[in-house]
């Protein structure tokens, strides 16, 4: 029986790990996990999609094509060197083990040839499975010689198939002995890349669906994404083309990117396709603290208690606390609780942490110090994110805008602050200043 299957890494209950924030959770132990999951589609039922499952411009939708859970992927070390490892390393689609096949992919089939030819460029030779990092667990045998970067010294004189020097070794292993064999497809027909299926020529029907399937919020976002874009675009004429193409897609969005654009309104209508999918939008992600980044933003005299017990609460959770002042080296509070400094306002930007918690507090240069605490918080604001206010940094608010503390948790007289401003950092986002 022949199984199409798409892998994908799915978020462990535990939350998201980003890029950006891998190297320290490895580091403080706390290891981020991935759930591996499979979509499987049966042999017969190939065809019975109204979406061509080879076309890689179409995605399987999880509610007509179930994600099974096959295992766990946990990253619990980094590399030791990373020429070695990172470098080096080469994935190659053409290096099969048993019980794997290609599919009629037409992207994976040039892939096959593409990828190991820009390894051979990259390393320059074809002893790229000598280097450690490329290594097969399983030790093979081959008969390629020679050539720079050769790590093995072979010192016999064979190295062809069909000898009689050394009994016709080494050669190909059989599928009974473990070695690789293709899956016996039945073809019937003609057998033609150059006549895919009609699905290919639907172009709109599964951008319809995920358009359908964004919240409002993340529908701004990508009109405000494709308008980026396209206003650079010189020429009026393809301006309006484009507008034309989205028309197809949703012609309410497509009106609104033609305003943007300076163009006239598309004249057509999108496709008349209603379904959704819940597995689209982020949304419906499950939110979590673990491994978000809060800046501190801190100077001396802080009130000790609080901030520690603020700190206590979100570390908790698995949140990264970056202590941010002016210098490197200790602030301390009243009381004489010493924090190090791990970033300054010279080396970090607000825009790398996904939320703040402004204490403020004593410096030698009080004006520079207070106008790089405000130029924090006024970007924080401005993409939405959660901001946690201490007792002495009520003074960093305007007037004006305690009305619009919306995702601006106060520590002033509020006994539950640390359990509220962790809740924010759950929530990520508040849409609702918009």
């Amino acid at each position: 029986m022949k199984m199409f299957i798409f892998i994908e890494n799915r978020q462990h209950s535990i939350g998201s790990v980003f890029r950006k924030n891998i190297i320290q959770a490895v580091q403080t132990g706390a290891y981020p996990e991935y759930e591996l999951g499979v979509q499987l589609i049966e042999e017969e039922d190939a065809t019975n999609y109204d979406f061509d499952i080879l076309d890689d411009t179409k995605f399987w939708p999880e509610e007509v094509v179930p994600v099974e859970t096959i295992g766990k992927m946990t990253l619990n070390r980094l590399m030791d060197n990373f020429f070695a490892e990172e470098e080096q390393s080469a994935f190659d689609p053409s290096s099969l083990v048993p019980g794997i096949d290609f599919t009629n992919d037409p992207v994976l089939q040039g892939r096959i040839f593409a990828y190991r030819d820009t390894k051979l460029y990259r390393q320059n030779s074809a002893n790229i499975n000598d280097i450690p990092v490329n290594r097969p667990i399983n030790e093979r045998n081959q008969n390629t010689r020679n050539s720079y970067q050769k790590h093995p010294i072979d010192t016999d004189p064979v190295h062809f198939h069909k000898n009689s020097l050394q009994e016709n070794t080494p050669r190909e292993a059989s599928e009974e002995e473990g070695g690789f064999g293709h899956y016996p497809e039945k073809v019937e027909g003609h057998k033609s890349s150059e006549v895919p299926s009609d699905s290919f020529e639907d172009y709109f029907s599964q951008p319809r669906m995920f358009w359908n399937s964004l919240t409002t919020v993340e529908q701004k976002d990508l009109l405000e994404t494709l308008t980026f874009h396209l206003q650079k675009v010189k020429s009026k004429s393809v301006r309006e083309q484009n507008v034309n193409m989205w028309v197809n897609v949703d012609k309410d969005m497509a009106t609104a990117l033609a305003e943007n654009l300076g163009v006239e309104p598309p004249t057509g209508s999108h496709v008349p396709v209603t379904e959704s999918s819940e597995a689209i939008s982020l949304a419906n992600t499950q939110p979590s603290a673990f491994t978000k980044k809060v800046a501190v933003l801190i100077g001396n005299d802080f009130n000790d208690e609080e901030v520690e017990k603020t700190l206590s609460a979100l570390k908790e959770e698995g949140a990264f606390v970056h202590i941010v002042s002016d210098q490197l080296g200790e602030v301390k509070g009243t009381n004489g609780t010493a924090l190090q400094v791990t970033d300054t306002f010279l080396t970090t930007h607000p825009t790398l942490f996904d939320s703040l918690y402004v204490v403020g507090g004593i410096s030698k240069n009080q004006q520079k110090f207070d106008d790089q605490v405000q130029e924090f918080i006024n970007m924080q604001y401005k993409y939405f994110k959660p901001i946690g206010i201490a007792t002495t940094g009520a003074k960093y608010l305007a007037k004006q805008d305690q009305e619009k503390l919306v995702g601006v948790v106060l520590a002033e007289g509020n006994s539950g602050f640390e359990e509220e401003f962790v809740a924010a950092v759950v929530k990520g986002r508040f849409w609702e200043r918009q």
